[in-house]
Protein backbone atom coordinates (compact mmCIF):
# COMPACT_ATOMS: atom_id res chain seq x y z
CA UNK A 1 0.00 0.00 0.00
CA UNK A 2 1.20 3.57 -0.69
CA UNK A 3 2.28 5.59 2.33
CA UNK A 4 -0.14 7.84 4.15
CA UNK A 5 -0.50 11.08 2.21
CA UNK A 6 -1.15 14.36 3.96
CA UNK A 7 -3.76 16.87 2.87
CA UNK A 8 -2.24 19.02 0.14
CA UNK A 9 -2.77 22.79 0.20
CA UNK A 10 -2.74 24.22 -3.31
CA UNK A 11 -2.34 27.85 -4.36
CA UNK A 12 -3.77 28.56 -7.81
CA UNK A 13 -2.78 31.53 -9.96
CA UNK A 14 -5.18 32.77 -12.64
CA UNK A 15 -3.75 35.46 -14.94
CA UNK A 16 -6.43 37.39 -16.80
CA UNK A 17 -6.60 39.98 -19.55
CA UNK A 18 -10.06 41.13 -20.64
CA UNK A 19 -11.62 37.94 -19.33
CA UNK A 20 -14.87 39.34 -17.99
CA UNK A 21 -16.86 36.72 -19.90
CA UNK A 22 -14.88 33.76 -18.53
CA UNK A 23 -13.21 34.57 -15.23
CA UNK A 24 -16.06 33.59 -12.90
CA UNK A 25 -16.30 30.12 -14.45
CA UNK A 26 -12.54 29.65 -14.12
CA UNK A 27 -12.59 30.60 -10.44
CA UNK A 28 -15.59 28.37 -9.75
CA UNK A 29 -13.81 25.41 -11.37
CA UNK A 30 -10.95 25.86 -8.90
CA UNK A 31 -13.06 26.38 -5.81
CA UNK A 32 -15.19 23.41 -6.85
CA UNK A 33 -12.31 20.93 -6.70
CA UNK A 34 -13.27 17.69 -4.99
CA UNK A 35 -11.30 15.00 -3.21
CA UNK A 36 -10.02 14.07 0.25
CA UNK A 37 -6.38 14.98 -0.47
CA UNK A 38 -6.91 18.53 -1.69
CA UNK A 39 -7.35 21.88 0.02
CA UNK A 40 -7.41 25.15 -1.91
CA UNK A 41 -5.09 27.44 0.03
CA UNK A 42 -5.92 30.45 -2.10
CA UNK A 43 -6.93 31.52 -5.58
CA UNK A 44 -4.85 34.45 -6.81
CA UNK A 45 -6.40 36.32 -9.73
CA UNK A 46 -3.88 38.60 -11.44
CA UNK A 47 -5.42 41.25 -13.68
CA UNK A 48 -2.97 42.14 -16.44
CA UNK A 49 -4.10 45.55 -17.74
CA UNK A 50 -7.67 44.56 -18.61
CA UNK A 51 -9.72 47.29 -20.26
CA UNK A 52 -13.10 45.62 -19.72
CA UNK A 53 -14.88 45.01 -16.43
CA UNK A 54 -12.78 42.03 -15.34
CA UNK A 55 -11.25 43.53 -12.21
CA UNK A 56 -14.52 45.08 -11.02
CA UNK A 57 -16.28 41.75 -11.55
CA UNK A 58 -13.70 39.79 -9.58
CA UNK A 59 -13.67 42.28 -6.73
CA UNK A 60 -17.46 42.18 -6.62
CA UNK A 61 -17.45 38.39 -6.49
CA UNK A 62 -14.89 38.45 -3.69
CA UNK A 63 -17.09 40.81 -1.69
CA UNK A 64 -20.33 38.93 -2.31
CA UNK A 65 -19.34 35.29 -2.64
CA UNK A 66 -15.70 34.24 -2.35
CA UNK A 67 -14.35 36.19 0.61
CA UNK A 68 -10.76 35.48 1.60
CA UNK A 69 -10.59 32.36 -0.56
CA UNK A 70 -9.82 34.57 -3.57
CA UNK A 71 -7.26 37.38 -3.86
CA UNK A 72 -7.29 39.91 -6.70
CA UNK A 73 -4.15 41.83 -7.61
CA UNK A 74 -2.94 43.79 -10.61
CA UNK A 75 0.25 43.41 -12.61
CA UNK A 76 0.90 46.37 -14.92
CA UNK A 77 3.80 44.82 -16.80
CA UNK A 78 2.24 43.17 -19.86
CA UNK A 79 2.33 39.47 -20.73
CA UNK A 80 0.95 36.42 -18.98
CA UNK A 81 4.42 35.46 -17.73
CA UNK A 82 4.63 38.57 -15.57
CA UNK A 83 1.12 37.95 -14.26
CA UNK A 84 1.87 34.33 -13.38
CA UNK A 85 5.11 35.30 -11.67
CA UNK A 86 3.38 38.00 -9.63
CA UNK A 87 0.77 35.53 -8.45
CA UNK A 88 3.33 32.84 -7.66
CA UNK A 89 5.19 35.23 -5.39
CA UNK A 90 2.09 35.46 -3.20
CA UNK A 91 1.45 31.73 -3.09
CA UNK A 92 1.47 30.08 0.33
CA UNK A 93 0.37 26.53 -0.50
CA UNK A 94 2.73 23.58 -0.63
CA UNK A 95 1.58 23.02 -4.21
CA UNK A 96 1.22 25.53 -7.04
CA UNK A 97 -1.16 25.41 -9.97
CA UNK A 98 -2.00 27.76 -12.81
CA UNK A 99 -5.18 28.23 -14.81
CA UNK A 100 -5.75 30.51 -17.78
CA UNK A 101 -8.86 32.61 -17.28
CA UNK A 102 -10.63 31.14 -20.32
CA UNK A 103 -9.98 27.50 -19.38
CA UNK A 104 -11.73 25.35 -16.79
CA UNK A 105 -10.78 22.41 -14.58
CA UNK A 106 -12.85 19.31 -14.09
CA UNK A 107 -13.79 18.77 -10.42
CA UNK A 108 -11.27 15.97 -9.73
CA UNK A 109 -8.32 17.55 -11.54
CA UNK A 110 -6.20 18.27 -8.48
CA UNK A 111 -7.20 15.11 -6.64
CA UNK A 112 -6.07 12.91 -9.54
CA UNK A 113 -2.78 14.77 -9.85
CA UNK A 114 -2.10 14.48 -6.13
CA UNK A 115 -2.83 10.75 -6.32
CA UNK A 116 -0.41 10.34 -9.21
CA UNK A 117 2.21 12.40 -7.36
CA UNK A 118 2.02 9.83 -4.58
CA UNK A 119 2.45 6.98 -7.06
CA UNK A 120 5.23 8.65 -9.06
CA UNK A 121 7.72 10.22 -6.63
CA UNK A 122 10.31 10.42 -9.41
CA UNK A 123 8.25 13.12 -11.13
CA UNK A 124 7.97 16.80 -10.19
CA UNK A 125 5.78 18.30 -12.92
CA UNK A 126 2.28 16.88 -13.25
CA UNK A 127 0.15 17.51 -16.32
CA UNK A 128 -3.13 16.06 -17.60
CA UNK A 129 -4.88 15.47 -20.88
CA UNK A 130 -6.98 18.31 -22.20
CA UNK A 131 -9.84 18.76 -24.58
CA UNK A 132 -10.91 21.82 -26.53
CA UNK A 133 -14.39 23.29 -26.77
CA UNK A 134 -15.92 26.23 -28.57
CA UNK A 135 -17.02 29.28 -26.64
CA UNK A 136 -20.79 29.71 -26.71
CA UNK A 137 -20.26 33.24 -28.03
CA UNK A 138 -18.90 32.02 -31.38
CA UNK A 139 -21.08 32.01 -34.48
CA UNK A 140 -21.22 29.00 -36.78
CA UNK A 141 -18.83 30.75 -39.16
CA UNK A 142 -16.39 31.51 -36.38
CA UNK A 143 -16.49 27.92 -35.17
CA UNK A 144 -15.64 26.75 -38.65
CA UNK A 145 -12.67 29.12 -38.84
CA UNK A 146 -11.45 28.24 -35.33
CA UNK A 147 -11.57 24.44 -35.23
CA UNK A 148 -11.13 22.47 -32.03
CA UNK A 149 -8.84 19.49 -31.89
CA UNK A 150 -11.06 16.46 -32.39
CA UNK A 151 -9.51 14.33 -29.66
CA UNK A 152 -7.95 14.74 -26.23
CA UNK A 153 -4.21 15.41 -26.07
CA UNK A 154 -1.44 15.91 -23.47
CA UNK A 155 -1.94 19.49 -22.32
CA UNK A 156 1.61 20.63 -21.55
CA UNK A 157 0.54 24.16 -20.63
CA UNK A 158 0.22 26.14 -17.39
CA UNK A 159 -3.53 25.36 -17.19
CA UNK A 160 -2.66 21.70 -16.70
CA UNK A 161 0.49 21.98 -14.58
CA UNK A 162 0.65 21.16 -10.87
CA UNK A 163 3.95 21.18 -9.00
CA UNK A 164 5.30 21.74 -5.55
CA UNK A 165 5.93 25.42 -4.90
CA UNK A 166 9.54 24.67 -3.92
CA UNK A 167 10.10 23.13 -7.38
CA UNK A 168 8.83 26.30 -9.07
CA UNK A 169 11.15 28.36 -6.91
CA UNK A 170 14.12 26.15 -7.80
CA UNK A 171 13.42 26.42 -11.54
CA UNK A 172 12.79 30.16 -11.23
CA UNK A 173 10.24 32.54 -12.67
CA UNK A 174 8.98 32.39 -16.23
CA UNK A 175 10.85 34.60 -18.70
CA UNK A 176 9.26 38.01 -19.24
CA UNK A 177 8.49 37.64 -22.95
CA UNK A 178 5.19 38.02 -24.85
CA UNK A 179 4.97 34.40 -25.97
CA UNK A 180 6.60 31.01 -25.67
CA UNK A 181 7.49 31.68 -22.04
CA UNK A 182 6.16 28.40 -20.74
CA UNK A 183 7.91 26.31 -23.40
CA UNK A 184 11.19 27.95 -22.40
CA UNK A 185 10.50 27.53 -18.67
CA UNK A 186 9.56 23.87 -19.19
CA UNK A 187 12.75 23.30 -21.18
CA UNK A 188 14.81 24.79 -18.37
CA UNK A 189 13.02 22.64 -15.79
CA UNK A 190 13.93 19.55 -17.80
CA UNK A 191 17.49 20.81 -18.13
CA UNK A 192 17.65 20.92 -14.33
CA UNK A 193 16.55 17.29 -14.18
CA UNK A 194 12.90 17.66 -13.21
CA UNK A 195 10.73 14.95 -14.72
CA UNK A 196 7.07 15.14 -15.67
CA UNK A 197 4.11 12.80 -15.52
CA UNK A 198 0.91 13.26 -17.49
CA UNK A 199 -2.27 11.92 -15.91
CA UNK A 200 -3.94 9.97 -18.76
CA UNK A 201 -7.34 11.57 -18.23
CA UNK A 202 -9.08 14.67 -19.56
CA UNK A 203 -9.09 16.99 -16.56
CA UNK A 204 -8.80 20.41 -18.23
CA UNK A 205 -11.02 21.98 -20.88
CA UNK A 206 -9.48 24.62 -23.12
CA UNK A 207 -11.90 27.19 -24.48
CA UNK A 208 -11.50 28.24 -28.12
CA UNK A 209 -12.72 31.76 -28.81
CA UNK A 210 -11.98 34.71 -31.06
CA UNK A 211 -9.49 36.37 -28.71
CA UNK A 212 -7.26 33.52 -27.50
CA UNK A 213 -4.00 35.31 -26.73
CA UNK A 214 -1.87 32.51 -28.21
CA UNK A 215 -3.29 33.35 -31.64
CA UNK A 216 -1.98 36.92 -31.65
CA UNK A 217 0.98 38.12 -33.68
CA UNK A 218 2.68 39.65 -30.64
CA UNK A 219 2.54 36.31 -28.86
CA UNK A 220 4.16 34.52 -31.79
CA UNK A 221 6.85 37.19 -31.93
CA UNK A 222 7.83 36.26 -28.39
CA UNK A 223 8.92 32.73 -29.26
CA UNK A 224 12.40 33.70 -30.52
CA UNK A 225 12.86 35.74 -27.34
CA UNK A 226 11.84 32.75 -25.23
CA UNK A 227 14.23 30.49 -27.14
CA UNK A 228 17.07 32.94 -26.56
CA UNK A 229 16.26 33.05 -22.83
CA UNK A 230 16.57 29.25 -22.64
CA UNK A 231 19.80 29.17 -24.65
CA UNK A 232 21.29 31.88 -22.45
CA UNK A 233 20.39 29.88 -19.34
CA UNK A 234 22.03 26.78 -20.75
CA UNK A 235 25.20 28.65 -21.73
CA UNK A 236 25.45 30.28 -18.31
CA UNK A 237 25.00 26.96 -16.54
CA UNK A 238 27.68 25.28 -18.65
CA UNK A 239 30.06 28.17 -18.14
CA UNK A 240 29.57 27.93 -14.39
CA UNK A 241 30.20 24.18 -14.49
CA UNK A 242 33.39 24.68 -16.50
CA UNK A 243 34.63 27.28 -14.03
CA UNK A 244 34.32 24.96 -11.06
Amino acid sequence: MPPCFELSAVSVVIPVYNGEAFIAEAIESVLGQEGPDVEIAQVIVVDNNSTDGTLDMVQGLIASRYGCRVIAITETRPNAANARNAGARLATGDWLGFLDADDVWLPIKLQRQIEEAREHPEASLFFTLGEEFHSASLSAEERASLPCRPTAYPLLTPSSLLLRREVFERVGELPSVPGGEFIAWYGWARELGFKEFTVPEVLVRRRIHATNTTRGGLSMAGYPMAAKWLLDRRRQARAEEAAQ
